[in-house]
This record gives C-alpha cells, sequence and structure tokens, in this order.
C-alpha cells in the first residue's frame, strides 16, 4: 500500500508552528525589555551630546533621568559624551537629537547661516572668570605688563577672556599665555598673574584649598549667554513636539535639582567617575555654583532672552569675532 505524503497542515504542526510560536515568544520577550513609559508605551529616544565627560554640572539630566521626569514625558534620553565632539556636523547630519553647546559657537555659527538654533538656555549667563592670587592682583589694571594664562587661543574662556580685555581696557597691554587646563598650577607658581578659569571648577577649587583670590566673573560686566541646548530647524520640523516634552521635563529636573541639592548630588554622584566621587564636598561647592547659572530673571528654567542674545551678538561684533550684527531670531526657538 502506498504511504500517504504528510499533508501542509502536519508539517505545520510538526515543525513550522513550534517555531513560530519560539519566535513570537522572542519578539513578545524583546518588547518587554523595550524602554516603555507608566502606561507600557514605548519611549521616544532622544540623543543629546555632550563635548565633555560625565561632570557635575550636569546634575539636572541626571536627575531627570533618575527621577523619571524624561520617561513621565515618554522619552528615553541617551546621553553621549566625549572631547572633540563636532555637534554642529551631528545635528546637521542627524545624528543626534539635541547638543549642548556655548552659545558664543553658536552665535558664530549663526553669522554663517547655520540652521542652528537654541531651545533651551542651560546656562542663563558667562561662567567664565578671571582670576588672580589676591597678593598679587587688586583691580585689573593691575595686570598691565604681566601675562594672564587661558586654555587654548579658542573657544568661550578665550572669549571670555577678550571681552575682559575689551572692557577694561586692557587690549594690548597685557601678555596672554595658553596654559592648557594647568590654571591652578600655574598661578600658584606664579607662571601667570591671572588665568581663565570655570566659576564651577577652578574658582571652586581654590577656594576649597584656602587660596585667597580675587576674580571677575564676565557676568558682571556683559551680558554674554551661557550654554544653550541646540537643535537644528529639520530637526524641529521633523520632531518639534518630542523636543518640547524634553524641554518639559528638562525644565522639572532643574527645578527638582535646585529644590533639592542633597538629593540631587546623591544622584549625580552615580553618573561620575570612582576618582571624583571622593571629592564630595567640592562637588556640593560646584553644584551651588552650577546652580547660580540656571536661575532666570523670569523665574522659568531654560528661559531664552531674546534681548541677551542681541546683546551678545553686539559684543562678538564689537570684538570682530563675527563679521556683522544680525538678529537673534536666526538662532534661537523658544517653545
Amino acid at each position: 500500500m502506498r504511504q500517504q505524503r504528510p499533508s501542509v497542515h502536519s508539517h505545520l504542526r510538526r515543525g513550522r508552528l513550534p517555531a513560530l510560536l519560539a519566535a513570537a515568544m522572542i519578539f513578545i520577550a524583546a518588547a518587554a525589555l523595550l524602554p516603555a513609559d507608566a502606561y507600557g508605551q514605548p519611549l521616544s529616544t532622544v540623543r543629546l551630546a555632550i563635548g565633555y565627560i560625565p561632570n557635575i554640572q550636569f546634575t539636572p539630566l541626571y536627575v531627570g533621568i533618575s527621577k523619571g521626569f524624561y520617561r513621565e514625558e515618554g522619552i528615553d534620553l541617551q546621553i553621549q559624551y566625549g572631547f572633540g565632539i563636532d555637534i554642529f556636523s551631528l545635528l546637521a547630519l542627524k545624528r543626534i537629537d539635541v547638543g549642548l553647546s556655548d552659545s558664543d559657537q553658536l552665535i558664530i555659527a549663526g553669522s554663517k547661516g547655520i540652521g542652528l538654533q537654541a531651545i533651551y538656555q542651560y546656562y542663563q549667563s558667562d561662567p567664565i572668570a578671571i582670576v588672580a592670587k589676591a597678593d598679587k592682583i587688586s583691580s585689573p589694571q593691575d595686570f598691565i605688563g604681566k601675562k594672564i594664562g587661558t586654555p587654548e587661543l579658542y573657544g568661550s574662556s578665550y572669549i571670555g577672556l577678550m571681552l575682559f580685555l575689551n572692557h577694561f581696557h586692557l587690549d594690548g597691554k597685557v601678555t596672554v599665555e595658553r596654559i592648557g587646563y594647568s590654571q591652578i598650577p600655574s598661578l600658584l607658581s606664579n607662571r601667570v598673574a591671572g588665568a581663565v578659569c570655570f566659576l564651577t571648577n577652578e574658582t571652586v577649587k581654590l577656594r576649597e584649598m584656602g587660596v585667597p583670590i580675587k576674580d571677575w566673573e564676565v557676568r558682571d560686566f556683559s551680558d554674554m549667554v551661557g550654554s544653550s541646548l541646540i537643535t537644528s530647524r529639520a530637526i524641529i520640523a521633523e520632531r518639534g513636539d518630542l523636543l518640547r516634552r524634553f524641554i518639559a521635563a528638562t525644565r522639572k529636573a532643574t527645578s527638582y535639582t535646585v529644590e533639592h541639592p542633597k538629593e540631587a548630588l546623591d544622584i549625580a554622584m552615580s553618573y561620575l567617575d570612582s576618582p571624583e566621587r571622593s571629592e564630595q564636598p567640592f562637588l556640593a561647592a560646584s553644584l551651588a555654583a552650577t546652580v547660580s547659572l540656571f536661575r532666570s530673571p523670569t523665574g522659568v528654567y531654560g528661559s531664552i532672552d531674546p534681548s541677551a542674545y542681541e546683546s551678545s551678538i553686539r559684543s562678538l561684533a564689537s570684538i570682530g569675532l563675527i563679521p556683522q550684527i544680525y538678529p537673534a531670531a536666526r538662532i534661537i526657538h523658544p517653545f
């Protein structure tokens, strides 16, 4: 008798059905591992690039992740760090959604017609300070004929120095020297009479060391805006609602950081490298200095002030860093 050929359905029962069931189970398991909000809905990824390493100054971002503020807005925030990251190019190529940038660099880029805009004012004012030992320098005029060290001969620290020299009429009267990031030893060894520092870093460390210093913060004599979260016009057009939710979560996280500094510090510690965690007193003081940069005249964290940008654009034009003044609306997009 001829043997009956197995039917298509029997193949399905014997081989394909178990395989399909296994595949379905894998899919369901994988879906369960995907980030989801409180209602089980998949989260939308926001890719944020920072041209630095994990640091206390980014505490609101860590708080937003840890406290679930981004998740509440349906966002999975992914932070990319690295020295030398070309944030402008990454935004142009849409490889990231948002970048943390010095606003003076955004202003320079805006003079070249690059379609980037600030969407959240991370620092309301400039974080740069010119610092000297109090027993050596007591007024800006004391720098005449002496050296002031700066990390680089470009970028925000150098621009802060140029604004200082211009404001106090010291152009051509001091020697500017590139010293890398050796501000503290350069000052202590008297290699330079003054150094360009970050008021959240070196000025805090010098005070922690008990060194009497005299400092001139750029924000005290200039309206230069501080760092901002930026994106491109194209990304705003495509992901505007997502960016609006990202800003809302960041604003909430900043407010929480200001109102709960001790808890915020504890959260940030878990994101920092091990050696930095041993410097808790410094980190607490650094966070306090950082918080002072968040405060806005409007009382709304992250708010963008068009008049501050107009003033900053005029300042950079006055020292020759951009060819002409242009409307601030070109580089800002308040949500």
